[in-house]
């Protein structure tokens, strides 16, 4: 008897290795595997943003395959335009996930240590959780890691091959001065 591409060595085994795999199938038990965008970095406006294609097991990135600039998203699918692998994106990726996986790991730390010595024993670990969440959420909002620089997005423009003619836009937004702060005025309240 073969179960899942193994033969064992006695039929005893064989049925329980199958039910053992079985079992793994039934209920709510659910293994989702494929291929899917991790690692959100590096936005253009106007043009899009840079996110590497991972193989994945239940969402969990494992291996980069290739980057791309997406340029729009369609109900569950995008289009865009392969480039080389953004090891940016790819760390991204793999930071996000291993500060979730902290901040779960620190949660129920602290759910063991509440159940041990009370509200006091479990603060410093749901402190750590909320840091840990805090920073995955800057990882999304971080102009340094969200927002391409214009020499960046010039770079990515030409791994995507964008025309030279849709560069010049570009361009001038990298070459524009930014504006001096006005300095403030101070408020004087008004007459009645």
């Amino acid at each position: 008897m073969r179960a899942f591409g193994l033969v064992p060595q006695d039929s005893r085994r064989a049925a329980r290795s199958f039910e053992e795999c079985r079992a793994c199938f039934e209920g709510n038990h659910m293994i989702i595997w494929g291929s899917r965008l991790f690692g959100k970095v590096d936005a253009v406006p106007g043009l899009g943003y840079v996110a590497t294609q991972f193989a994945h097991i239940n969402y969990l990135p494992l291996f980069p395959m290739k980057s791309w600039l997406v340029v729009s998203e369609e109900g569950n699918g995008w289009r865009g335009q392969a480039i080389p692998l953004s090891w940016k994106s790819v760390l991204v990726a793999w930071g996000r996930v291993a500060l979730i996986a902290a901040a779960a790991v620190s949660f129920f730390s602290g759910l063991g240590t509440y159940g041990d010595h009370g509200v006091r024993g479990g603060m410093p670990s749901w402190a750590l959780t909320l840091l840990f969440i805090a920073a995955v959420i800057a990882s999304y909002v971080w102009s340094g890691i969200a927002k391409a620089s214009p020499e960046r997005a010039l770079e990515i423009a030409r791994q995507a091959d964008i025309p030279e003619s849709s560069l010049d836009e570009l361009r001038r937004a990298a070459e524009a001065p930014v504006a001096a702060p006005v300095p403030a005025q101070r408020w004087t309240p008004p007459e009645s």
